[in-house]
C-alpha cells in the first residue's frame, strides 16, 4: 500500500467513523415507561392490557389516594395474588398478603405488591386475583404501576 491509498483508506474510516457516531446521537435512548392501570378490587380476575418491558427489574405498586393513620405499619386488608404473563407463559406469580402500605406522598398512598425481571423489548400483561372484596379502597382509585428499578439505565 502506498502513501496516497493510505491516505484514501483513513479518510474513508474517518468518515464512516463519523457517519455511526451520527447516527447513534440521532437515535434516541428507548426508555420503557411506567405504566400505569386503574384497577377494580372487587373480588374476581381482573387483566391489565399488554405493557412493554425491557431487560430491567420491575416493581409492581398498588397506589391509592392519600389516606391517614396513626402508624405507618398499615395492613391495607387486601387478600390477592399477582401473576405476570408473556403472552401465555407465565414469568411470575406471587400471593401479596398482607398488603401493607410501604410509601406515602402528599396525595399518594402506596404498597409494593413484589418485583420481576422483563425482558428485552418484552409485551407482557398483569393479571391481580382478588380473593377478598376490598370495598372500602374503591373510593381512592386504586391502581397499579409498574416501575422499573431505579438502578437500571434506559439503554440496557
Amino acid at each position: 500500500m502506498n502513501r496516497r491509498q493510505l491516505i484514501r483508506y483513513a479518510l474513508g474510516l474517518g468518515s464512516l467513523s463519523n457517519c455511526i457516531v451520527s447516527h447513534a446521537a440521532a437515535a434516541s435512548l428507548h426508555c420503557t415507561p411506567a405504566p400505569s392501570f386503574p384497577v377494580p378490587l372487587s373480588q374476581g380476575v381482573w387483566r391489565s392490557q399488554e405493557f412493554p418491558v425491557g431487560k430491567h427489574d420491575y416493581h409492581v405498586w398498588l397506589n391509592v389516594d392519600r389516606f391517614s393513620h396513626d402508624t405507618m405499619d398499615v395492613d391495607m386488608g387486601l387478600d390477592l395474588e399477582w401473576k405476570i404473563w408473556d403472552g401465555t407463559a407465565l414469568v411470575k406469580s406471587w400471593p401479596a398478603k398482607p398488603i401493607k402500605a410501604a410509601a406515602w406522598s402528599s396525595d399518594t398512598t402506596s404498597c409494593l405488591l413484589g418485583d420481576f425481571e422483563g425482558k428485552f423489548k418484552g409485551q407482557f400483561t398483569l393479571e391481580l386475583n382478588v380473593k377478598k372484596d376490598a370495598e372500602s379502597l374503591k373510593a381512592l382509585h386504586p391502581r397499579v404501576e409498574i416501575v422499573k428499578n431505579p438502578g437500571y439505565w434506559c439503554w440496557l
